[in-house]
């Protein structure tokens, strides 16, 4: 069994973070307290740092509140980025501000084609030799064809038909190379087989669990940091050998995005 350690990431400092819209059911205009999810990120900070992590930070632009989802803003691999492009107009006013610092840094960036639409680590996850990607409400199949050019991987499309779950980290967690945690009811019976092909070892998320966004939880090593309160997961996660790190994010879920949605991955190995 083999696990990923988690080297580098990106965050974005949560300066001008509020909930001004909707663009998914987990959004309540003006229910944030800006105050309490700088102290919220602050601390998720810390904990990355003691877990081992290096920690790089882009600060926000004014004008777009959701610019704190760094997981959502492309795919990272060795020093390479696919920068997304965001099906909502209100978030695409964010690339700019992360396609500069991806330059700034010696990334060498990649786009997509003109209307195909992609939201990054939020939308897809590297397994094995694989990749799975979220389709259905903000990602499109005809991103597929690039993925594959880029990463050299085959491309599993997992289709959501919940709007709940609308990006693939809400309701899927891959634990190790063989361990995947899933909600079935956010996929579609095909996916579901699809899934039970591939993965040998494939866990249910309970309903609860999945609310309590346990889908966007991050993985580095034996540690699992994940949004504090989600028990009956924490259990589960222990008798699996997991080391769980309870964090409040509780802020930024009234936007959508746990633990998982405010990182993205720059550098990790498998070990």
């Amino acid at each position: 069994m083999k696990n990923k350690l988690i080297k580098k990431v990106l965050v974005c400092r949560p300066t001008y973070f509020s909930v001004d819209y909707v663009i998914n059911p987990w959004m309540k205009p003006g229910t944030a307290d800006t105050e309490v999810a700088m102290k919220q990120w602050k601390h998720l900070v810390q904990v990355y740092k003691k877990l081992g992590i290096e920690v790089n930070t882009i600060e926000q632009g004014e004008d777009v509140p959701d610019m704190v989802f760094a997981a959502d803003q492309g795919i990272v691999q060795d020093k390479k980025v696919l920068l997304s492009r965001f099906r909502h107009r209100e978030r695409r006013g964010e690339s700019k501000y992360y396609e500069a610092w991806f330059s700034d840094n010696d990334y060498k960036i990649h786009y997509l084609p003109e209307n195909v639409f992609f939201e990054g680590n939020g939308e897809m996850y590297f397994w094995n030799d694989l990749i799975f990607l979220g389709v259905g409400y903000r990602s499109s199949d005809e991103t597929i064809p690039t993925l594959q050019k880029i990463f050299d991987r085959e491309v599993i499309p997992l289709q959501i038909t919940d709007p709940r779950y609308y990006h693939l980290d809400v309701a899927m967690l891959p634990l190790n190379n063989q361990t995947v945690f899933y909600y079935p009811h956010a996929y579609t019976l095909e996916t579901q087989k699809i899934l039970q092909k591939k993965i040998p070892n494939l866990l249910e998320f309970s309903q609860e669990e999945v609310l309590g966004f346990g889908g966007n939880s991050v993985i580095t090593d034996h540690h699992v940091v994940l949004q504090k309160g989600n028990h009956t997961l924490e259990k589960k996660l222990q008798t699996l050998g997991y080391k769980t790190v309870p964090v409040d994010v509780g802020e930024f879920i009234k936007s959508g995005g746990g633990a998982h949605c405010l990182t993205n991955v720059l550098k990790e190995t498998v070990e």
